[in-house]
């Protein structure tokens, strides 16, 4: 590995340690390698740091790197994994962004060049974890929860449910179709579950799965 691909690898790491890991940790996060996972009330909050897949760009000598953040519960680990996991990953989440959502830029990648100062990158995204990301945790325990947060798209056409920050009501998170009729199930909302089940099965969802989150509810004597 050359040096310059030493310095970048070097500063994403000490962006980590120095700048993400330290705030994350007080708000009572666990580690493992780039993710971090915290359990706040009834929810799992998943944070992930995801490099390039493509690595260093020689052609530009750099890196670029993004962050993801998630938000997943037991239940939907159980049907869908079979299992509650002890550190659930950010990939797996029903709803989920990217860190870039916070500040109006989307699909944002940070960039990294050799020999840089990476303080600004570093400052950034301790801002918008702090006053941004964070609060959300706070404000957001339950299921019940997020549905301050949502709003119902009717045509579902892409597959894809929004969700709204409080405040500035910029769009944030997406979930999942599956997430999204869990949630309905979970927070006695049947028949916003039956007309989003009707809509999946139009789509040609996978009815085996619904028909297994419906057992799972039933059981509780929730009918969907």
């Amino acid at each position: 590995m050359t040096e310059e691909k030493l310095n970048i690898k070097k500063q994403f790491y000490d962006i980590i340690k120095e700048g993400i890991a330290p705030i994350l940790k007080s708000a009572e996060f666990k580690k493992n390698g780039n993710n971090f996972y915290a359990h706040v009330g009834e929810l799992d909050w998943c944070i992930n740091m995801q490099k390039d897949r493509w690595g260093f760009d020689d052609s530009s000598n750099t890196w670029q790197f993004t962050i993801n953040i998630g938000v997943t519960w037991g239940d939907y680990a159980m049907c869908l994994f079979n299992e509650v996991c002890d550190f659930p990953l950010e990939n797996s989440c029903p709803i989920r962004t990217r860190i870039g959502n916070f500040i109006g830029k989307e699909d944002y990648w940070f960039i990294l060049h050799p020999n840089q100062d990476c303080s600004p990158i570093k400052d950034l995204i301790c801002s918008i974890l702090q006053n941004r990301v964070l609060p959300l945790l706070k404000q957001h325990q339950c299921l019940n929860d997020l549905w301050d947060l949502i709003e119902d798209n009717h045509s579902i056409h892409t597959f894809l449910i929004k969700l709204f920050h409080v405040r500035s009501k910029q769009k944030v998170f997406w979930a999942t179709p599956i997430g999204l009729y869990m949630l309905c199930l979970a927070t006695g909302k049947a028949k916003k579950a039956k007309s989003l089940r009707s809509k999946m099965e139009q789509r040609k969802a996978n009815t085996s799965l619904l028909d297994k989150i419906d057992e799972m509810y039933k059981s509780r004597g929730i009918s969907p």
